[in-house]
């Protein structure tokens, strides 16, 4: 596990949209403005973990100082996790359940890793720990409830995940759950209102969340085509992520082992709940983007960690029902993956069959399998299961939104736009103030101060296609940063902002204080000097 990790840390970088927040984050920065204070679509509590994890230094150097300390904190929730576990359940499962989630979590899929579903992902297992462990009801409680308030706090719609962990912890120790559920839930609400004292615009900002993303129910009405989309969201999820293909074959070792009928309808049911409530955040978006199941991964890894404990406890041995199935995606998920785009998108049908199938026959076998397969054969197939996500011809997606974009080919990307974008940068000065008109990822890369509270103009962005977002507050505040009297330089990516696709009447602003007859290129960005 040390080789793809390794990797991870000292070549894959960071996605895209964590870049979007640092890029914003450091841009309004050195204008003079805090991180509670930058519009960035992510809540304050996200911004403020972000914020503290970054440095000034080189990009690569950043991004893997970013990614370590995000594993520090993986690995704390780990150890956390399985000393609560500990209090309740054998070393061999406590050991298996954490060292799954954390493996789980440190080998995110790209796109996922340090999302808000991810941050959260990891706020609830180290909630699950605390409750669990702290000799103490009350003090187990608090310090569960504070990880659970920042669970949801990270992004609101990361709820779900504070509801799965309080689940693990009610199945353990219901009186724990209840007292942690119940002082959450005030320290949640306490420090939202922090946050809105802070900052008081955050409450405005909640409030126009949705209407940024037009394609969500909440802007719409639910549709059938939700339907058709949820299923190739999952579907791509457990192609991209074997061990979330692999959770119906878990639970059906951890169903076939239970002592009794109640417990084994209790392990079909539970799982189901836990997957139903991580969905509806997912339909409630209605983006589709693979993060969104974040939570997912290491809640399926946790299973299969728990299945394989207890089945070689009872058999002397791993189950041949995950092993065999994990080698056979483990090698498999890869060759597919690295086909093509256009490949994949004409044989999507096929691929998801044969996934369905294998997933069918590892179910078919935990049901009637009483043997066991060797460990050194069980510690091939996790590897190669958790390795499939660090590939560097790993998608996105297989065949949906991004599907376009891989490991390698981020990386490529990153150090076109670093290549592009130095020799413009030094030519105007690293501290010439400036206006985006261009994805966050892009200040990321170009860095000169941005002195406006919405550095990437999201709201200006959304608003020349979806009509609502014309009437807000912020979007009369995200246009007045267009045309701020003290910036040297517009900084425009065409293919994400036009300047012809502003309001006619500020495009025409623009133009008169900018001059793009002379503008500098710098790759996919334009950079027009000040008349």
């Amino acid at each position: 596990m040390l080789v793809p990790l390794a990797l991870t840390v000292a070549w894959t970088g960071l996605n895209h949209d964590v870049r979007f927040v640092l890029g914003t984050l450091e841009t309004a920065g050195r204008a003079g403005l805090s991180p509670s204070e930058v519009f960035v679509h992510r809540p304050m509590a996200y911004r403020l973990v972000l914020a503290l994890g970054d440095v000034d230094l080189p990009v690569p150097g950043r991004e893997a100082v970013v990614r370590v300390l995000a594993l520090v904190a993986v690995l704390l929730a780990s150890l956390l996790l399985r000393a609560g576990l500990l209090r309740h359940r054998p070393a061999p499962e406590a050991t298996a359940v954490a060292a799954a989630t954390g493996v789980a979590l440190a080998l995110a899929p790209n796109w996922d890793f340090l999302q808000p579903e991810w941050l959260a992902a990891v706020f609830a297992a180290g909630a699950v720990g605390a409750a669990l462990r702290i000799r103490r009801p009350v003090f187990a409680a608090l310090t569960g409830g504070v990880l659970l308030a920042l669970t949801v706090l990270v992004k609101y719609t990361t709820a779900p995940t504070a509801l799965v962990a309080l689940g693990v912890v009610a199945v353990l120790d219901r009186r724990r759950a209840l007292l942690t559920g119940l002082l959450a839930v005030p320290i949640c609400l306490g420090l939202f209102g922090l946050t809105v004292l802070i900052e008081p615009r955050e409450w405005r900002w909640l409030g126009e969340l949705s209407l940024l993303n037009g394609g969500s129910p909440l802007s719409r009405g639910f549709a059938v085509s939700d339907v058709r989309a949820l299923v190739s969201t999952v579907l791509n999820e457990a192609l991209a992520v074997p061990m979330v293909a692999l959770l119906p074959v878990s639970v059906a070792v951890l169903a076939r082992l239970a002592p009794g009928r109640r417990a084994r309808w209790a392990w079909v049911l539970l799982p189901v709940a836990a997957v139903v409530v991580v969905l509806a955040a997912v339909v409630l978006q209605g983006q589709w983007f693979q993060y969104h199941l974040a939570a997912l991964v290491p809640f399926a890894a946790a299973l299969a960690g728990l299945a394989l404990a207890r089945w070689s406890a009872e058999h002397g041995g791993p189950p041949r029902a995950l092993v065999l199935p994990g080698i056979a995606l483990g090698v498999g998920i890869p060759i597919v993956s690295a086909a093509t785009t256009e490949w994949r998108l004409a044989h999507g049908t096929p691929v998801y069959a044969v996934l369905v199938a294998v997933v069918v026959v590892g179910v078919l076998v935990a049901l009637k399998d009483r043997g066991r397969t060797w460990p050194v054969l069980a510690a091939l197939s996790a590897v190669a299961v958790f390795a499939v996500l660090a590939w560097p011809s790993a998608p996105y997606s297989f065949d949906a939104i991004h599907a376009d974009y891989t490991n390698s080919e981020r990386v490529a990307a990153a150090h076109t736009d670093e290549r592009l974008f130095a020799p413009v940068r030094a030519r105007i000065g690293a501290d010439a103030r400036v206006v985006y008109l261009a994805f966050g990822d892009m200040a990321y890369f170009f860095g000169n101060p941005a002195p406006c509270r919405y550095p990437a103009p999201v709201f200006v962005q959304r608003g020349t296609y979806l009509p609502a977002v014309r009437g807000l507050e912020s979007y009369r505040e995200n246009l007045a940063c267009l045309t701020q009297p003290d910036a040297e330089y517009l900084v425009v990516q065409p293919s994400w902002l036009a300047v012809d696709r502003l309001p006619p009447d500020v495009a025409a602003q623009v133009r008169s204080r900018f001059d793009c007859d002379r503008a500098l290129p710098a790759g996919e960005l334009t950079v027009c000097p000040r008349r």
